[in-house]
């Protein structure tokens, strides 16, 4: 038997000011794409049973064109015949009592098979049992629920989770929870855990049967580098299982980043911005530029409108800048945590013309005429 185990598809998911001709969102049009090759995919390996472990939409409200979007998907795969499984993240769970689960939608899908209601639910086709505990706000029924919680004997457990399974696995969200250590012993009796929530392929090496699939699109810069895709598990006889990860196609999302800009010139720092560039496929690519111990006077001269026309054909520039100043080392470029800017101005026009003192005097007094007309921090 064969099980394709996603997750984390956020349908929904918005950043940057950025549309497509459509008027769509171009990263929340991205997580469309992402999920329909997965779901391409599907159709072509045609599995025995599909599972997704949590955060399917990225809010407990998605949008109508998340939701619907979300439904035309499902049926594709139900009207293969190919059942799926579904828990609720910790994004899609209303945080009160008054929001209906949004998951309950997808009951009206045949094949569809949504795990929301604050408890441990299980679902049999064949010899394979798909137990599914959705994120639980509360969490005295989360410990209710655990305990409950027992292997179907004598069949392939699948056990289905939107966690983080040890601090490391922590996103830094809100709502977010780690698995009760008191229960991991239970872990052992499940041939396999699908987890949810870390957006990265990676097996919980404490668990050698837990894995994470990842998420299928990169949705921050920490997750540069990793590939995004799913999970196929061949499920045997004997209840061994062979595991393998399949990337999809998404757009990429690069970094550079240069330690002790402070130390070289801004034109040594240029050359190596255009060598990245030359490296790399920066076309309709998502960029992260990390300058680290810049001088004030220095990102002045590489500011974001010079960065743009390094890489024109970027999608989107993410541009992070920590300080050096006096030999000390501040975070982002605030005017308030440096001199006067006037001062700061003067200081990079001496230091533009250092051969030429006299020049670098006359513009600092040209410069001053308009310093003076406001007031500076």
């Amino acid at each position: 038997m064969t099980i394709l185990h996603f997750s984390d598809t956020h349908l929904g998911f918005q950043a940057f000011d950025r549309v497509n001709d459509a008027g769509v969102n171009a990263r929340e049009q991205d997580v469309y794409d992402a999920f329909e090759k997965v779901v391409n995919r599907v159709l072509t390996i045609k599995p025995d049973v599909v599972i997704h472990s949590g955060d399917f939409f990225h809010r407990p409200s998605p949008s109508n064109r998340a939701l619907t979007f979300g439904l035309e998907q499902l049926k594709k795969i139900g009207n293969a015949g190919i059942p799926i499984v579904i828990i609720a993240g910790n994004h899609e769970t209303p945080k009160t009592i008054y929001s209906s689960p949004i998951l309950r939608a997808l009951r009206t899908l045949e094949g569809v098979y949504p795990m929301f209601s604050e408890q441990w639910e299980q679902a049999a086709f064949g010899n394979v049992v798909v137990h599914g505990v959705p994120h639980i706000n509360d969490s005295r029924l989360l410990l209710r629920e655990l305990e409950r919680l027992e292997p179907a004997p004598g069949k392939f457990n699948i056990l289905m989770l939107h966690t983080s399974l040890g601090r490391k696995y922590l996103m830094e969200e809100y709502g977010e929870q780690i698995f009760p250590p008191e229960f991991e012993a239970k872990l052992a009796g499940f041939q396999y855990i699908a987890l949810g929530h870390w957006h990265d392929f990676q097996q919980v090496h404490i668990h050698p049967n837990a894995w994470y699939s990842g998420s299928t699109e990169r949705l921050s810069d920490t997750e540069i580098g990793a590939e995004k895709g799913f999970v196929l598990l061949d499920v045997q006889p004997d209840h061994s299982a062979q595991l393998q990860f399949e990337a999809i196609d998404t757009r990429p999302w690069l970094k550079w980043e240069r330690k002790n800009c402070h130390e070289i010139s801004v034109g040594e720092l240029e050359s190596e911005l255009q060598f990245f560039a030359g490296q790399h496929q920066v076309k309709d690519a998502i960029l992260s530029i990390n300058f680290l111990d810049i001088k004030p006077e220095q990102a002045l001269e590489l500011s974001n409108l010079k960065l743009k026309q390094l890489f024109p054909d970027c999608f989107q520039m993410i541009t992070k800048r920590r300080s050096w100043h006096d030999g000390s080392f501040v975070h982002g470029i605030d005017a308030n945590q440096f001199d006067r800017l006037d001062k700061i101005f003067a200081d990079y026009l001496r230091g533009k013309y250092p051969d030429n003192p006299a020049l670098g005097d006359a513009l600092v007094a040209a410069a001053a005429s308009y310093f003076s007309t406001t007031d500076l921090p």
